[in-house]
Protein backbone atom coordinates (compact mmCIF):
# COMPACT_ATOMS: atom_id res chain seq x y z
CA UNK A 1 0.00 0.00 0.00
CA UNK A 2 1.34 3.44 -0.93
CA UNK A 3 2.49 5.54 1.92
CA UNK A 4 1.51 9.01 -0.18
CA UNK A 5 -2.02 10.53 -0.38
CA UNK A 6 -2.94 13.27 -2.73
CA UNK A 7 -6.34 15.13 -1.35
CA UNK A 8 -7.70 18.11 -3.95
CA UNK A 9 -10.62 20.05 -2.73
CA UNK A 10 -11.86 22.17 -5.54
CA UNK A 11 -14.44 25.08 -4.27
CA UNK A 12 -16.50 26.97 -7.43
CA UNK A 13 -17.77 29.73 -5.47
CA UNK A 14 -14.47 30.58 -4.24
CA UNK A 15 -12.45 29.96 -8.24
CA UNK A 16 -9.58 27.83 -6.16
CA UNK A 17 -8.23 24.66 -5.48
CA UNK A 18 -6.34 23.42 -2.43
CA UNK A 19 -4.04 20.81 -2.98
CA UNK A 20 -2.24 18.84 -0.03
CA UNK A 21 -0.23 15.61 -0.23
CA UNK A 22 0.19 13.52 3.18
CA UNK A 23 3.03 10.98 3.34
CA UNK A 24 2.59 8.08 6.36
CA UNK A 25 5.58 8.08 8.90
CA UNK A 26 6.28 5.11 10.46
CA UNK A 27 5.50 5.98 14.14
CA UNK A 28 1.82 7.18 13.02
CA UNK A 29 0.89 10.24 11.83
CA UNK A 30 1.32 12.02 8.53
CA UNK A 31 3.87 14.23 7.29
CA UNK A 32 1.85 17.06 4.88
CA UNK A 33 2.62 19.95 2.36
CA UNK A 34 -0.68 22.10 2.00
CA UNK A 35 -0.84 24.90 -0.76
CA UNK A 36 -3.83 26.95 -2.26
CA UNK A 37 -3.06 26.93 -6.52
CA UNK A 38 -4.13 30.54 -6.45
CA UNK A 39 -1.70 31.94 -3.57
CA UNK A 40 0.92 29.31 -3.41
CA UNK A 41 2.94 31.72 -0.96
CA UNK A 42 0.77 30.70 1.49
CA UNK A 43 1.55 26.89 2.01
CA UNK A 44 1.95 25.30 5.15
CA UNK A 45 4.05 22.21 5.93
CA UNK A 46 3.53 20.48 9.14
CA UNK A 47 3.20 17.12 10.79
CA UNK A 48 -0.36 16.14 11.75
CA UNK A 49 -0.86 13.00 15.07
CA UNK A 50 3.14 11.91 15.24
CA UNK A 51 3.15 9.11 18.40
CA UNK A 52 6.19 10.57 19.84
CA UNK A 53 5.39 8.28 22.86
CA UNK A 54 2.50 5.70 24.05
CA UNK A 55 0.83 8.01 25.84
CA UNK A 56 2.01 11.17 23.60
CA UNK A 57 0.74 13.00 20.44
CA UNK A 58 2.49 15.57 19.03
CA UNK A 59 1.21 17.97 15.75
CA UNK A 60 2.93 20.98 13.93
CA UNK A 61 2.10 22.85 11.23
CA UNK A 62 4.33 26.52 10.22
CA UNK A 63 3.32 28.73 7.32
CA UNK A 64 6.62 30.15 6.05
CA UNK A 65 5.02 33.01 4.60
CA UNK A 66 3.67 34.54 7.45
CA UNK A 67 6.33 33.44 9.65
CA UNK A 68 3.24 31.88 11.57
CA UNK A 69 2.33 28.36 13.07
CA UNK A 70 1.07 26.34 15.71
CA UNK A 71 2.23 23.05 18.04
CA UNK A 72 0.31 20.89 19.41
CA UNK A 73 0.27 18.01 22.08
CA UNK A 74 -1.50 15.58 23.52
CA UNK A 75 -0.84 13.39 26.43
CA UNK A 76 -2.87 11.09 28.40
CA UNK A 77 -2.15 10.88 31.88
CA UNK A 78 -4.24 8.17 32.96
CA UNK A 79 -7.99 8.45 35.21
CA UNK A 80 -9.09 8.38 31.38
CA UNK A 81 -8.59 12.11 30.75
CA UNK A 82 -5.99 14.05 28.55
CA UNK A 83 -4.28 17.29 28.37
CA UNK A 84 -3.63 19.21 25.16
CA UNK A 85 -1.18 21.66 25.01
CA UNK A 86 -1.28 24.03 21.55
CA UNK A 87 0.84 27.22 21.72
CA UNK A 88 0.51 29.22 18.66
CA UNK A 89 4.13 30.69 16.77
CA UNK A 90 5.61 33.01 17.46
CA UNK A 91 4.97 32.19 21.17
CA UNK A 92 2.26 34.45 23.35
CA UNK A 93 4.24 37.21 25.70
CA UNK A 94 1.89 36.30 28.13
CA UNK A 95 2.19 32.71 29.45
CA UNK A 96 -1.71 32.81 30.88
CA UNK A 97 -2.76 33.06 27.40
CA UNK A 98 -0.79 29.37 26.42
CA UNK A 99 -4.40 27.25 24.80
CA UNK A 100 -4.32 24.50 27.87
CA UNK A 101 -7.42 22.02 27.42
CA UNK A 102 -7.74 19.25 30.18
CA UNK A 103 -10.85 16.45 28.83
CA UNK A 104 -11.82 13.73 30.94
CA UNK A 105 -14.43 11.11 29.73
CA UNK A 106 -16.30 8.57 31.56
CA UNK A 107 -19.23 6.35 31.21
CA UNK A 108 -21.81 6.68 33.75
CA UNK A 109 -25.37 4.17 33.78
CA UNK A 110 -24.71 3.89 30.04
CA UNK A 111 -24.45 7.24 29.64
CA UNK A 112 -21.33 9.06 28.19
CA UNK A 113 -20.09 11.82 30.33
CA UNK A 114 -17.38 14.71 28.62
CA UNK A 115 -15.94 17.41 30.86
CA UNK A 116 -13.50 19.85 29.06
CA UNK A 117 -11.62 22.46 31.06
CA UNK A 118 -9.09 25.36 29.85
CA UNK A 119 -7.92 26.40 33.29
CA UNK A 120 -6.18 29.81 32.18
CA UNK A 121 -9.15 30.69 30.27
CA UNK A 122 -11.27 30.66 32.61
CA UNK A 123 -13.64 28.32 30.93
CA UNK A 124 -15.41 24.85 31.00
CA UNK A 125 -17.92 22.60 29.08
CA UNK A 126 -20.19 19.50 30.25
CA UNK A 127 -21.36 17.27 27.50
CA UNK A 128 -23.64 13.79 28.10
CA UNK A 129 -24.25 11.36 25.19
CA UNK A 130 -27.24 9.01 25.51
CA UNK A 131 -28.01 5.94 23.42
CA UNK A 132 -31.48 5.36 23.39
CA UNK A 133 -31.50 1.25 22.53
CA UNK A 134 -35.37 0.89 23.19
CA UNK A 135 -36.42 3.46 21.55
CA UNK A 136 -38.77 3.38 18.76
CA UNK A 137 -38.32 7.28 17.49
CA UNK A 138 -35.03 8.38 18.61
CA UNK A 139 -31.47 7.06 18.52
CA UNK A 140 -29.70 9.23 20.89
CA UNK A 141 -29.14 12.50 22.35
CA UNK A 142 -26.34 14.94 23.65
CA UNK A 143 -27.49 17.42 26.47
CA UNK A 144 -23.90 19.92 26.61
CA UNK A 145 -23.38 23.03 28.64
CA UNK A 146 -20.84 25.91 28.43
CA UNK A 147 -19.36 28.58 30.19
CA UNK A 148 -18.61 31.56 29.81
CA UNK A 149 -20.59 31.59 27.18
CA UNK A 150 -23.64 30.07 29.09
CA UNK A 151 -25.27 28.20 27.22
CA UNK A 152 -26.98 25.17 27.12
CA UNK A 153 -28.15 22.82 23.97
CA UNK A 154 -29.82 19.64 23.65
CA UNK A 155 -29.50 17.58 20.46
CA UNK A 156 -32.04 14.60 19.39
CA UNK A 157 -31.41 12.34 16.65
CA UNK A 158 -34.17 10.64 15.12
CA UNK A 159 -33.76 6.89 14.19
CA UNK A 160 -33.61 5.87 10.29
CA UNK A 161 -36.44 5.19 9.13
CA UNK A 162 -36.78 3.71 4.90
CA UNK A 163 -39.77 4.97 2.70
CA UNK A 164 -39.53 5.32 -1.19
CA UNK A 165 -36.17 3.01 -0.89
CA UNK A 166 -34.45 6.41 0.77
CA UNK A 167 -33.11 5.72 4.11
CA UNK A 168 -34.42 9.20 6.51
CA UNK A 169 -33.37 10.80 9.97
CA UNK A 170 -33.67 14.17 11.22
CA UNK A 171 -31.78 15.95 13.91
CA UNK A 172 -32.81 18.47 16.63
CA UNK A 173 -30.35 21.19 18.21
CA UNK A 174 -32.12 23.55 20.51
CA UNK A 175 -29.75 26.11 22.09
CA UNK A 176 -30.98 28.35 25.06
CA UNK A 177 -28.76 30.88 26.81
CA UNK A 178 -28.86 31.78 30.44
CA UNK A 179 -27.47 33.38 32.80
CA UNK A 180 -25.79 37.20 31.36
CA UNK A 181 -24.87 35.09 28.37
CA UNK A 182 -24.93 37.46 25.73
CA UNK A 183 -25.68 34.45 22.95
CA UNK A 184 -29.08 34.13 20.95
CA UNK A 185 -31.44 31.43 20.83
CA UNK A 186 -31.57 28.97 18.20
CA UNK A 187 -32.99 26.16 16.91
CA UNK A 188 -31.60 23.83 14.11
CA UNK A 189 -33.72 20.97 12.12
CA UNK A 190 -31.44 18.74 10.08
CA UNK A 191 -32.84 16.01 7.85
CA UNK A 192 -30.85 13.96 6.28
CA UNK A 193 -31.72 10.96 3.21
CA UNK A 194 -29.73 8.77 2.20
CA UNK A 195 -30.87 7.06 -1.46
CA UNK A 196 -27.90 5.12 -2.87
CA UNK A 197 -24.45 4.50 -1.14
CA UNK A 198 -23.16 7.01 -3.50
CA UNK A 199 -25.94 9.92 -2.96
CA UNK A 200 -26.83 11.63 0.01
CA UNK A 201 -29.23 14.59 0.16
CA UNK A 202 -29.59 17.62 3.44
CA UNK A 203 -32.12 20.01 4.05
CA UNK A 204 -31.26 22.30 7.05
CA UNK A 205 -33.39 25.00 9.09
CA UNK A 206 -32.39 27.65 11.69
CA UNK A 207 -35.12 29.86 13.72
CA UNK A 208 -33.77 32.17 13.82
CA UNK A 209 -33.12 32.17 9.89
CA UNK A 210 -29.50 31.77 8.95
CA UNK A 211 -28.06 35.07 7.02
CA UNK A 212 -32.29 35.29 6.07
CA UNK A 213 -32.48 32.32 4.61
CA UNK A 214 -35.30 29.64 5.19
CA UNK A 215 -33.26 26.69 4.46
CA UNK A 216 -29.80 25.43 3.31
CA UNK A 217 -30.11 22.44 0.73
CA UNK A 218 -26.91 20.04 -0.41
CA UNK A 219 -26.63 17.00 -1.76
CA UNK A 220 -23.34 14.84 -1.40
CA UNK A 221 -22.57 11.98 -4.62
CA UNK A 222 -19.18 9.88 -4.82
CA UNK A 223 -17.52 8.31 -7.97
CA UNK A 224 -14.89 5.74 -6.91
CA UNK A 225 -12.31 8.25 -5.14
CA UNK A 226 -14.14 11.48 -6.37
CA UNK A 227 -17.04 13.41 -3.79
CA UNK A 228 -18.94 16.57 -5.39
CA UNK A 229 -21.09 18.76 -2.52
CA UNK A 230 -23.31 20.65 -4.24
CA UNK A 231 -24.90 23.74 -2.11
CA UNK A 232 -27.86 26.32 -2.55
CA UNK A 233 -29.85 28.21 -0.08
CA UNK A 234 -33.64 29.10 -0.14
CA UNK A 235 -34.68 32.60 0.44
CA UNK A 236 -37.25 33.64 2.91
CA UNK A 237 -38.62 34.98 -0.97
CA UNK A 238 -38.59 31.19 -1.99
CA UNK A 239 -36.40 31.72 -4.33
CA UNK A 240 -32.76 30.06 -4.77
CA UNK A 241 -29.17 31.55 -4.30
CA UNK A 242 -25.62 30.96 -2.98
CA UNK A 243 -25.38 27.93 -5.02
CA UNK A 244 -21.98 26.25 -4.65
CA UNK A 245 -20.27 22.64 -6.18
CA UNK A 246 -17.26 21.44 -4.49
CA UNK A 247 -15.34 18.51 -5.72
CA UNK A 248 -13.17 16.57 -3.61
CA UNK A 249 -10.61 13.79 -4.47
CA UNK A 250 -8.49 11.29 -2.32
CA UNK A 251 -5.66 9.44 -4.38
CA UNK A 252 -2.96 7.23 -3.31
CA UNK A 253 0.15 7.94 -5.51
Amino acid sequence: MSNIKYIGTLDTGKSNLLSRAEFKLDKGGVAFLEFDQSNLNDGKVGIKGFKAHDKLKTSLWYQPSTNKGNFEMVADVGYDTTVTVAPNFPLPQDVMQLPVKFVTKKTVKATDVMVTARPLAKSASLSLRKYFGDSKHFSKGVVAIDHPEDTISMSLWTNQWEFQNIKHDLKLTMLTPFGSSSVAAKNTLLYTGVITDELKVKAEMCQPRAKGNLATLSAVYKIGDIEATASIDVTSNNQLANSNLILKTNLLI
